[in-house]
This record gives C-alpha cells, structure tokens and sequence, in this order.
C-alpha cells in the first residue's frame, strides 16, 4: 500500500546506540518506500534557524548580480564551484557570520545522515565516502515560490513543478507556513509535506535512484551491492524506487555536468537567462525520452500476436 503520510524521524535516536537500531529502521522505510522525511531534533538551536529565516527573507529583496562565469576552457558547470557572492555587512547585517555557522553545521549533520543511510541499506558506514572530495562543498541556496499571480500570469500553481533533487540528499527548513510541498506517492497521488516547526524535510536525491549525479562535481557513481532482504523488497514489487542502485552516468557525464543539467530541468526560467544553450540541449533531450516513453506505451497496450506454441 502507497503512502499517505510523510514519516518524522528522530536524529536523536541514531547518535544512542540503544536506539539506532530501530531508527535504522524507520529510516530504511523512509528510503525505500516514501524518498521524503522529516527529521527533528538535529542538535541546531531553534534561534539560528530563526535567524536564518529572518535573514533569508532579507537577501530575498537584496539587488541581484550575474554570477562570475567559469575560467576560461573550463566547462560550463564549473560555476557550481564560483564562490559565495556575500552581500556587505552593511547591507544585511549578520547575514555571512549566520549561513556561515549555519552551513557549517549542517555539513556535519549531512555527513552524519549519509552515513545512517549507508547503514539503514546494509552497507558500511562509509560506503559513500568515495563519492565526496575531502573538503567537500555544501550547497545552500534561499528561495521563495511566489504564487503565479504574483508573477502576473494566470492560472494556479507556484514553484518549480514536479522534479527531482540531484545528489544524495537534501535538507530543507520552511520557512514560512505556506503549504505548498508536495511529495508524488506510488499511486501518483501528491501528498501534503506540510511546515512542521523545529524539523528539516529530507528529500532522497537521484544520487540515490539510479542517478548520474554525486557530491564531487568529478566523481562517477557505480552500482553498489546491497543485503538480501532489500532485494527481496525489491523483487516483490513493494517498491517502487530502490534507492541504492547506482550506476555510472549516461554519455560519461560526471556529477557537475549532471547537477547542472538538472539544475536547469527545475529552474528553466533562469536557465533562458544564462544558459540558453544548455536549456535548448536539455530540452531537446526531455522529448526525445517522452516520445521513447509514448512509443514503451503504445507497445505495451498493444494486442499480443497469435501464436501456437508446441512443447
């Protein structure tokens, strides 16, 4: 049966050993059969996440500048890698001290997490270590999803649409109580992730189903083995998206040229902007899969031949 809820996982539980295990549990379920949670009690104080907020909301209305390009004879998705443009302290005050401390700590926790994922599939606690450079490069980014109105057109809706995230995982804090979030279940109906005061909501990322993209904007994931009993989940169709079925890129895309590409799918407005290029390639790309998805359709509706079989 699809799910209906979207499970609440205690961090706490998995840094006691008497407990881990049965959080190890719960959050195999979470990856194996939703690919969303929440997760509280991540050891950050309520006051910085409130001072994050504050001070997102603030860059929000911040005047905005082109991000520099790549070096020269570098590719394109090299600009994932340009540094933070901070705002002056004079303009917003606290704004660097306070996403510096706070991406800083959710760093550690993002490592903490990944490797409770590796043990909740049965692998090593490490087994994702390989993927990442030794200083590894969080990415933040601050958003908001006006309502289309908002944006002069017409119609309902707001966001980027339906997508998925890149990498392993990401971790989200709402900001607002706006409802809004989604998360598709195995019926195709969208479940409601709704703000919950003190959690982030994590979202299970391609990295983990059959993705292309990793942490290291070079690295290149490969199929890794996991326990029996998860490929027997697998093999009785109780789920849908295993998410620990990795193989390499397609085309020998790396990570960045992957995270970029995905980038663009989710945010095709500023991709005219700045890529248009690479969103016409893309573009291109989406229907050519969903004209080969119509045609794995028209196959699979279409009459079986007649056939005498003799044995």
């Amino acid at each position: 049966m699809s799910f209906t809820s979207i499970p609440i996982l205690d961090l706490s539980l998995a840094r006691n050993p008497e407990t881990k295990p049965d959080f190890l549990k719960e959050l195999r379920h979470a990856l194996m059969e939703v690919g969303f949670l929440y997760l509280k009690n991540v050891g950050i104080s309520d006051e910085l996440f409130q001072r994050v907020v504050r001070l997102g909301k603030a860059f929000l209305i911040f005047p905005r500048k082109k991000t520099p390009a790549s070096g020269p004879g570098l590719p394109v998705h090299h600009n994932l890698l340009a540094p933070n443009q901070w705002p002056s302290e004079a303009a917003i005050p606290g704004f660097r001290e306070s996403f510096t401390d706070y991406m800083d700590r959710m760093g550690k926790i993002s490592i903490e997490f990944t490797s409770l994922i590796a043990e909740a599939i049965e692998l090593p606690a490490g087994a994702f270590d390989k993927y990442f450079d030794a200083d590894q490069q969080h990415k933040l980014k601050i958003v908001k999803y006006p309502d289309l109105k908002d944006l002069g057109l017409e119609g309902e809706g707001q966001g980027v649409g339906p997508h998925k995230d890149s990498m392993l995982s990401s971790y989200l804090l709402q900001a607002t109580q706006h409802r809004g979030l989604q998360v598709q279940n195995v019926e195709g109906r969208w479940i409601d992730c709704p703000p919950i005061d003190g959690t982030l909501v994590v979202a299970i990322g391609q990295g983990l189903r059959r993705s292309r993209a990793a942490a290291s904007a070079s690295a290149r994931f490969r199929i890794m083995c996991v326990g029996s009993e998860l490929l027997s989940l697998r093999s009785r169709g109780s789920v849908r998206r295993c998410g620990v079925h990795v193989p390499v890129g397609r085309g020998g895309q790396d990570a960045g040229e992957a995270t970029l590409r995905n980038r663009v799918k989710s945010h095709p407005d500023v991709a005219e902007r700045w890529y248009p290029d690479l969103l016409q390639d893309v573009m291109a790309e989406q229907a050519r899969i969903k004209s080969a998805r119509k045609e794995v359709h028209k196959a699979v509706a279409a009459p079986a031949p007649a056939a005498v079989v003799t044995h």
